[in-house]
């Protein structure tokens, strides 16, 4: 029997029609888009970041195309990366490209990206590594209070902190609209304080650690009469739910007054308690000395309490106390001596048991 061939002929001729095209080519290079790896760029001022970009279809096809960054803002700088080994699919023009992104004032920012009649905008976000805070005293006395102002834009938060050179000051307030804090700065400190806490219009959500560009001196000078009980300044002593704090240049040059060693190179302070209550005393510092906190009842320091006399930083111990005078005696056990020393006295809040 013989078979025809036309059937076979008509089936190889469609073949060879179709083999001559691909098959994509009916909707490759619809829809195309600029893809930017990273879509959005957080790069700090005066620092660099790549942003690569391609061309493709709604298939995620590379397309080959002719790429440039235009219209950047003045926060930010884009240029292309000439070492970047760039792709082709068999064509002169390029299957992507890399470019540099500069950070250059904090803000922000974006720029775009042109290729085939397509556009894409990158935002950039330039994270500051500074920032221009004001001081109202930039050499502020010992325990002197200083109003630290942000500029425009940024703001504190309840977690607000700050640190000189020399260790953690004290925070006293944060303002109602968070613009400014109130803090004490630890003696001795010079150049920049670093400020923690702190927040940008255009980086919500993230909190900065951020040095100071304005620079302070803050005066080394110790609190008078420290190095003996006679003479030893008198603690502020706080209201019923209330904490004082206090910083003070930690020379520790005491007399020892126990007779036995025990409290060498201690220097002194006085508490007169108005009001009976419950009173902590706690004291912190910079670096690794092992300091001690002994509360004298007596100006010879007959009788004391060693509650605060441990190898913790900071050193705590709550005193049940009748009105009176007390002396607190903060000793250098071991170590060198710290920069400074943070003291704090807090009257509790009684706790109420039930019956």
């Amino acid at each position: 029997m013989t078979r025809s061939k036309c059937g076979l002929l008509l089936l190889l001729a469609a073949g060879a029609t179709a083999c001559g095209g691909d098959p994509t080519d009916s909707f490759r290079e619809a829809d195309q888009k600029i893809v930017a790896d990273p879509s959005v760029v957080f790069v700090s001022q005066d620092a660099s970041v790549f942003v690569v970009a391609q061309l493709q279809d709604d298939q995620g096809n590379q397309l080959p195309g002719e790429f440039e960054a235009v219209n950047a803002g003045p926060e930010v700088s884009v240029v292309r990366d000439s070492t970047f080994l760039e792709t082709t699919n068999g064509t002169s023009l390029k299957t992507r490209a890399r470019f540099v992104v500069t950070g250059l004032a904090p803000g922000a920012s974006s720029f775009e990206i042109t290729s085939g009649g397509v556009t894409d905008t990158v935002p950039v976000s330039v994270i500051p590594t500074g920032i221009a805070a004001t001081f109202s005293n930039a050499s502020p006395a010992l325990n002197e209070p200083v109003t630290i102002t942000l500029p425009a834009g940024y703001t504190f938060g309840a977690d607000a902190a700050i640190e000189s050179d020399l260790g953690p000051g004290i925070v006293q307030s944060v303002s109602e609209d968070g613009t400014s804090i109130t803090a004490i700065i630890p003696p001795g400190s010079t150049g920049s304080v670093t400020l923690s806490g702190v927040s940008a219009d255009f980086l919500p959500g993230l909190p900065l650690t951020l040095p100071s560009i304005d620079v302070v001196s803050a005066s080394p000078t110790g609190l008078p009469g420290t190095d003996a009980v006679t003479t030893a300044p008198e603690l502020p002593v706080p209201a019923l739910g209330e904490t004082v704090s206090l910083l003070d240049a930690g020379t520790f040059t005491g007399a020892d007054i126990s007779g036995d060693g025990g409290l060498a190179l201690a220097q002194y302070y006085k508490i007169t308690v108005a009001d009976s209550g419950s009173y902590t005393v706690a004291t912190s510092w910079p670096g690794t000395a092992d300091v001690d906190e002994v509360l004298c009842f007596d100006v010879g320091c007959a009788e004391a309490a060693f509650d605060g006399a441990s190898a913790n930083n900071p050193e705590s111990a709550t005193f049940d106390l009748d009105t009176g005078t007390y002396y607190l005696a903060v000793v250098l056990f071991a170590g060198g001596a710290p920069p400074f020393i943070q003291l704090s006295l807090t009257h509790e809040i009684p706790v109420e048991t039930g019956d």
